[in-house]
């Protein structure tokens, strides 16, 4: 090996393999740093399309492209979450080791590895202890040890071992010794009583000063654009709508059926040899549920592996099985009526329970009733957008009807605002009447209602000049939101709330259009909560190419009617479920993780004209148009 070394060629030769090597090693560790802290940011909408790594069209969010996200992912979401930055640390240092031949970091190399590796079990753990909910940061590595210890120790023993491992370690590390410990103290406490006397002596002043402030100026605790003003009723004499019925449930389902069902799935379930303790039904507008209560033992996968047969003993069209109902200790059995009964907006309505939930929030939405038939409200100003999917004819556009009446029953004209947006034309025509009071519209422009894919550019990127001239007035105002910001300025400067409305968003995402509108939904999804726009998107298509994962992202909040396959119903509720729903305003509502079953509000056509003729009357005639900024067509490009 002397020999070797003491030839010129072969040391230079040598040399020149160092060098390369040492900076390859230097070039992946700037590689996996940059494509790391880039797959922080983009993580959400890189992990949909890891599997198609040669599709030309797809394109990465990652810094460092697809190779970069699918490395990330495999380091950090699959790995060990954050401690992953370790790798490239490492890989500098070794390469800088390698060029350099430093003899300081040469003797430190083993030590730093050591703290690599404990640091790199560690931070997972207590990351995943501390914030379970944030997986990014812990990676399953730290979900699987940390669930594993939990169950072993409980969070409270994995917390006090994560915490003596540290300190453990700091000791070995600094060789922490009992007198060291002492002295230390000793000075701390030296210095604390040295510090305190000028910290007292500016808390006196301090004091003293904003007393006198107080008892001086009179300063009111209580601002008045903070102070809760009573809801006043924007309705005058309503409409009576016609189609409206008493919905009698117990009359479509009979007590015989109910108690021959219940006999029948625990015959079944005996058969498999699975022991009920108790079986109680709740009958609904479309669906009865059957909570069964198994005994102590009984695994809840074996219920759910017998859906087919279940079906087929109660000769039912389709069944849903909840295994277990959220916050119940019983399994869910979801079983068509033979009869099922319509609920009617009307009775919704005029019901003292959409009154009583309605009361205290800023855009309430009556979504349907619940198989415990209770009325069902959401606050699209908290949610704050909504996504809707479902095949063809399966009660999205009374869905979107039914949501515009009942906004329209709720708010004035002076507070809110309508876009609506209709590819096919002919679905949301009829509103056209109270586009005068009830809607935004372009400077210079002819239809109410959008139906050119060029018109859609120009309203979007009109509404994202909207957004940001409003967040500059709140700026000016110092105020974080609408609410506060009308509470401040209601008789000067009223600021309605702007509501989208697409009726069938797969239509726009097809069009050669497709990234520029999507870049507009996302940004007005991402930001545009706080001033007061809002966006429902509805499409029949619910497939990867039409809503993305970028869209998925800002809409938690989504409904599902029937779909034809499982695929379709994970691309919109991430879950299966939306496939076994039997249709006609049928529905599965979801949001942040939580899904209820509901069955939409019927409204007849007539009614909606009746309705829309009472609005576009004399009846507010003082309000004019309300426009929006020019659209710039070169931002947001």
């Amino acid at each position: 090996m002397n020999k070797n070394l003491k030839n010129p060629k072969n040391r230079e030769k040598i040399n020149m393999i160092r060098t390369i090597y040492g900076f390859f090693l230097l070039g992946n560790s700037l590689f996996l740093f940059l494509s790391f802290f880039s797959f922080l940011f983009h993580w959400k909408n890189d992990q949909s399309q890891l599997d198609k790594l040669f599709d030309k069209e797809i394109i990465a969010e990652n810094l460092l492209g697809k190779i970069g996200a699918i490395l990330s992912h495999y380091f950090i979401y699959c790995g060990i979450g954050i401690s992953a930055f370790f790798f490239p640390l490492l890989l500098f240092l070794t390469g800088i080791i390698i060029l350099f031949e430093g003899r300081f970091l040469r003797n430190k190399y083993q030590s730093i590895i050591c703290k690599f590796l404990f640091f790199s079990i560690w931070i997972p753990i207590t990351f995943y202890l501390i914030l379970p909910e944030n997986g990014i940061l812990s990676g399953i590595f730290g979900f699987e040890i940390g669930n594993f210890l939990i169950s072993l120790f409980g969070k409270v023993g994995l917390g006090i071992l994560v915490l003596t491992s540290i300190i453990l370690y700091f000791i070995i590390i600094f060789r922490i010794t009992t007198p060291k410990l002492k002295n230390g103290i000793k000075k701390k406490i030296q210095y604390v009583h040295e510090d305190m006397g000028w910290i007292i002596q500016l808390w006196e002043l301090l004091k003293n000063f904003f007393n006198y402030r107080k008892t001086d100026l009179s300063i009111d605790d209580n601002p008045p654009f903070f102070e809760k003003k009573e809801i006043k009723n924007s309705i005058i004499n309503p409409p009576i709508l016609s189609s409206s019925k008493n919905e009698d449930f117990l009359s479509s389902t009979s007590e015989k059926n109910l108690e021959n069902n219940k006999k029948k799935i625990i015959h079944l379930l005996n058969y498999y040899k699975i022991t009920v303790d108790k079986i109680k039904a709740t009958i609904g507008p479309t669906i009865t549920l059957y909570e069964i209560f198994p005994q102590v033992g009984v695994r809840i996968s074996k219920i759910k592996n017998l859906e087919k047969e279940i079906a087929l003993n109660l000769s039912a069209l389709s069944i849903r099985i909840i295994a277990p109902i959220p916050g119940k200790g019983s399994v869910g059995i979801e079983i068509p009526n033979n009869k099922r009964s319509l609920v009617y907006m009307k009775n919704i309505l005029d019901s003292e329970e959409s009154l009583k939930k309605s009361h205290k929030m800023e855009l309430p939405i009556s979504l349907g009733k619940t198989v415990f038939n209770e009325i069902f409200m959401i606050d699209l100003a908290k949610i704050p957008h909504l996504l809707i999917a479902g095949s063809t004819g399966q009660g999205k556009s009374v869905g979107l009807n039914a949501m515009i009446v009942f906004l329209l029953y709720k708010k004035k004209p002076e507070d809110i605002k309508f876009i609506l947006i209709d590819p096919k034309k002919v679905e949301l025509s009829i509103y056209k009447k109270i586009s005068k009071s009830y809607f935004a519209f372009l400077p210079n422009s002819i239809n109410p209602i959008i139906t050119n894919i060029h018109e859609v550019i120009d309203i979007l990127n009109s509404l994202c000049k909207e957004m940001d001239n409003r967040y500059s007035l709140l700026e000016r105002a110092m105020v974080r939101n609408i609410q506060e910001y009308n509470g401040k300025y209601e008789k000067k400067y009223h600021l309605p709330y702007i509501i989208l409305i697409i009726d069938e968003f797969a239509d726009l995402s097809l069009s050669f259009k497709k990234k520029q509108i999507e870049i507009y939904i996302t940004r007005l999804a991402q930001l545009a909560r706080a001033v007061g726009i809002h966006l429902i998107i509805a499409t029949q298509r619910p497939s990867v190419d039409v809503i993305t994962g970028l869209i998925k992202s800002n809409f938690p909040a989504r409904i599902a009617f029937r779909v034809s396959s499982k695929i379709d119903s994970i691309t919109i509720l991430d879950c299966t479920g939306a496939e076994q729903l039997i249709g006609k305003g049928d529905l599965l509502f979801s949001n942040k993780n939580e899904l209820i079953r509901l069955q939409g509000p019927f409204i007849d056509l007539s009614d909606i004209q009746k309705i829309v003729d009472f609005y576009g009357k004399n009846a507010f005639k003082k309000n004019g148009y309300f426009f929006l900024p020019v659209p710039d067509d070169n931002k947001y490009q």
